[in-house]
């Protein structure tokens, strides 16, 4: 049997979390998308829950049978407020849920945590597993009371006004090739900014500026206007070549990074994940330890001296 489509994933995610608030739609749109590039089957199982279906849940393991699955009652609870969503991982053939937290699990909570998610798995004590949530920094209480989180959170993760990259250069080939008028810079200033606006409002979109995952599909489903000029293949090759290669002001440290091992040397102008920070600041540590350990007489007698100092 062949692998579930990307597009059942989507449905039967998009049927089961209900009347979340949109940006958190779009977002589990993205992770569905991304992970399932990745090789990995992510269906979500709940979002919206109403204060009838929050009540059945706390009252299992307490008023009706089954284990308890959550401490929140109505109100309480992130969800009832459209705010949160909780995922799986499918087999192969999506026929099965898996709910093992292996690596592939780790890696859609880290997906989900680039665009301004917070994990459950994170949490100290109840660790959720399978929730995501967007009210970083909010209570239920903040929530009852009618805060909400901010744009620059609703949006994170989205290619937007002042970002650069590659994902950015992505973005505007994907409207040159609309057939829009702009350069391939990867870099989203004012004059991408307008031009993204004006596909959103030809597109009959919202007009928010934000590469969000409507935005996306409608720029992977724009009609072709007209192929790229020869000028424009050069720009393109000058922006894949540049992503690869450090910024002059950072060649030195870049360099100096990779002999020392903390760097593989490749992407250096990616944003670093945690895994690679967590290898930077182990190595740091070591090497750390390893000079105090060399160094133990020449600390004792600098100690001594500001010691005396003091006096």
């Amino acid at each position: 049997m062949g692998r579930v489509s990307k597009d059942t994933l989507i449905d039967r995610s998009v049927r089961n979390i209900g009347e979340v608030h949109p940006a958190v739609k779009d977002k589990v749109l993205c992770i569905i998308e991304r992970a399932y590039g990745e090789g990995i089957n992510v269906q979500f199982s709940s979002g919206f829950r109403s204060s009838s279906e929050q009540q059945r849940l706390y009252n299992q393991g307490r008023a009706t049978s089954g284990s308890v699955v959550t401490n929140a009652k109505p109100g309480q609870s992130v969800h009832n407020y459209g705010l949160a969503v909780d995922f799986f991982l499918t087999t192969y053939d999506g026929s099965s849920a898996t709910w093992t937290v292996n690596k592939e699990w780790r890696r859609v909570a880290a997906i989900g945590k680039q665009l301004g998610f917070q994990w459950g798995g994170d949490w100290k004590t109840f660790r959720d597993y399978p929730h995501l949530d967007l009210a970083v920094g909010l209570t239920w209480r903040d929530l009852r009371d009618g805060d909400r989180p901010s744009d620059e959170r609703l949006n994170k993760g989205v290619a937007q006004k002042g970002h650069a990259g590659y994902e950015v250069y992505t973005m505007q080939r994907q409207l040159k090739k609309a057939g829009y008028d702009l350069a391939l810079d990867g870099i989203f200033g004012p004059g991408t900014d307008k031009i993204l606006k004006k596909f959103q409002r030809d597109q009959g979109l919202e007009v928010d500026g934000f590469n969000g995952p409507a935005t996306q599909a409608a720029l992977q489903g724009a009609t072709k206007r007209g192929d790229f000029s020869a000028a424009d293949k050069e720009e393109e090759n000058k922006v894949a070549e540049n992503n690869h290669q450090p910024s002059k002001w950072a060649e030195e440290d870049w360099d100096e990074a990779v002999e020392n091992g903390y760097f593989d040397g490749k992407r250096p102008k990616e944003n670093i994940s945690r895994e690679e920070s967590a290898i930077v600041v182990n190595r740091l540590r070591h090497n750390f330890l390893e000079i105090i350990k060399k160094n133990g007489e020449t600390i004792k007698e600098l100690k001594e001296e500001i010691e005396k100092q003091k006096k």
